[in-house]
């Protein structure tokens, strides 16, 4: 696994996975690692590498999201490498505004959003949306709607209404077992997107309407 900021003495560890993608049943050469651990005074540090270098798009992304216990995201920092770029970005949030700057093959480019009232958040992988699964809420196949900040296909800052469906549980063979799960469908612009979440509200399966899914090949909660 590559790190934007590897992991400190002081961490400990929360839990970590592998998610592998795969279309029509085989493997596209993607794959999706992730850990999450937790730093002082309550705060956690979850890192993703979604390493595409080996599937059609080439494409390759870094994430590495501090929040608060609460789940409040404070910062990302986040690189991508693709389609002739690269790009160093950082989202900073404050208690009402979020402030975004990214380097783009060496042009740089700084915009700010103010947060709305109960925002959402997510970045662009599996792991990224289970983010919004504090935001859903409520019982099994509810609604419910509002805005989200996240990141655009430049990996730009901006704000968009999402719709999310949480549907009713069922059981799911993952890794090799059968894990409790519930579907959450996101539905934002003309996108959409159906991950499964396990008992800890994390997403282990992911799919995409074009038929490219991602499942979790193996992972461990610690403590």
């Amino acid at each position: 696994m590559r790190f934007i900021v590897k992991e400190q003495r002081y961490e400990k560890p929360i839990a970590a996975g592998l998610l592998r993608y795969e279309r029509d049943g085989r493997l596209t050469g993607a794959a999706e690692q992730w850990r999450l651990t937790q730093a002082v005074d309550g705060y956690e540090i979850l890192r993703v590498d979604l390493d595409g270098r080996a599937a059609p798009s080439g494409q390759s992304s870094l994430f590495h999201l501090v929040r608060q216990g609460n789940g409040r995201p404070e910062r990302l920092n986040y690189r991508f490498w693709g389609d002739g770029r690269e790009i160093r970005g950082t989202l900073l949030f404050a208690e009402k505004r979020v402030t975004a700057t990214r380097t783009v093959n060496g042009e740089t480019f700084s915009e700010e959003a103010e947060l709305p009232a109960g925002y959402g958040f997510w970045f662009p992988s599996t792991i990224g949306l289970g983010l919004l699964a504090g935001f859903a809420g409520g019982p099994a196949t509810s609604v419910n709607s509002g805005q989200a900040v996240t990141l655009d296909s430049t990996f730009g800052l901006q704000v968009v209404d999402v719709r999310l469906t949480l549907g009713e549980l069922a059981e799911m063979e993952i890794a090799r077992r059968m894990v409790a799960v519930r579907p959450l469908t996101i539905r934002w612009l003309d996108e959409k997107r159906t991950i499964w979440l396990d008992e800890h509200d994390w997403p282990v399966m992911m799919r995409r309407g074009d038929g490219l899914t991602a499942v979790e090949t193996h992972y461990i909660w610690y403590g």
